[in-house]
């Protein structure tokens, strides 16, 4: 029995999740003690500090996940960025300039999301194109679609249709007071959908599924299972997702814009792979996706407390992007050489 415990815990202190819990930890600390020296008057350690670290989360989490997924079965988009400000743009000019209410124009901007991503599908299933491939070239198209949308009735693009609506607000800046501390909703959201998509992952046979896609795509074959239904599925949720994303961002600032989520265009994607999903597939969880962007997101706010430069956090974050793709490729090389690959 004790050595069974002594198993578990070597387990647990191998583990990715306990390697980003460590981090994190360190992360916390490092920034909470370091931002009063660095800069006076900085404090880390402060309830508005975990409150807008939470609410940074909620815009990059819907594309974490959507990421993860498509991830483990051994596909990518690349897109996702594009989709989101689209959705966001879509919102904006429906409010602002089409006499939409909130509800339609957020039904239609995800429809057309959805359909992007049906496109994406079509192109990496029917046409056979490599996914980074397709979905580049679809994000160059949403680009060129969202300028057309933006320009108003003078003939002039505008690259941000700013809007009021009560409705809108209020769900968006919606907050759950615990105490004294307001926890906003869209956490809430975001906390319920990781966990949704989690258990899909591991308790179900569609889970399972993806796994074994992602994992040996010619056993999934040989097994009977449907990998380019699975696909197709995968690519329209990815795409609803990061328009999601987008429609949360536009009704916090109030406008949607043509460069919206540009600073996240690969933070899910660093996300889920630093939480143990691999960019080869067959592997990782929604769990380790979480921490992975509790990582990224305390780091960044960390730098900006301290007021590093705009510049210095990009490179920085691009580093971090390298690293966990450096990790990973290391990882699934020591994953080879076991199984004899």
């Amino acid at each position: 029995m004790e050595q069974q415990r002594v198993s578990r815990l070597q387990r647990i202190v191998r583990s990715k999740a306990f390697t980003l819990f460590v981090l994190l930890a360190v992360l916390i600390l490092g920034f909470g003690f370091l931002s009063p020296v660095i800069k006076r008057g900085a404090m880390f350690f402060h309830s508005n500090t975990l409150k807008t670290t939470l609410q940074d989360l909620s815009i990059p989490a819907f594309l974490a996940i959507g990421a993860g997924c498509l991830m483990v079965s051994g596909s990518l988009d690349f897109s996702q960025a594009r989709v989101g400000a689209f959705g966001g743009i879509i919102v904006a000019a429906g409010i602002q300039w089409w006499g939409l209410n909130w509800g339609a124009a957020i039904i239609i901007a995800l429809a057309l999301s959805a359909i992007i991503g049906l496109v994406n599908a079509i192109l990496v299933n029917e046409l056979k194109f490599q996914p980074f491939i397709a979905t580049m070239a679809m994000s160059s198209v949403i680009y060129s679609v969202m300028y057309l949308v933006a320009t108003d009735r003078t003939g002039q693009i505008q690259s941000t249709i700013n809007f009021t609506n009560e409705g809108l607000t209020k769900i968006i800046d919606w907050n759950l007071k615990i105490g004294s501390f307001e926890l906003p909703g869209t956490v809430l959201l975001l906390l319920a959908a990781f966990v949704v998509y989690g258990l899909l992952l591991s308790k179900t046979r569609f889970g399972r599924q993806l796994y074994l896609i992602g994992g040996n795509a010619t056993a999934a074959r040989l097994s009977g299972i449907d990998a380019k239904k699975t696909s197709y599925f995968l690519f329209i949720n990815c795409s609803v997702l990061s328009g999601l994303a987008g429609i949360i961002y536009t009704g916090r600032t109030r406008q949607g814009s043509l460069l919206a989520l540009a600073n996240d265009q690969f933070t899910g994607m660093t996300a889920a792979i630093l939480g143990g999903i691999s960019f080869g597939g067959g592997s990782g969880g929604m769990g380790g996706a979480f921490l992975g962007l509790l990582v990224i997101k305390t780091f960044s706010k960390g730098l900006a407390i301290i007021n590093v430069n705009t510049y210095l956090t990009n490179v920085l974050s691009g580093a971090l992007l390298l690293a966990a793709l450096t990790f990973d490729y290391f990882s699934q090389r020591s994953q080879r050489k076991r199984i004899g690959i």
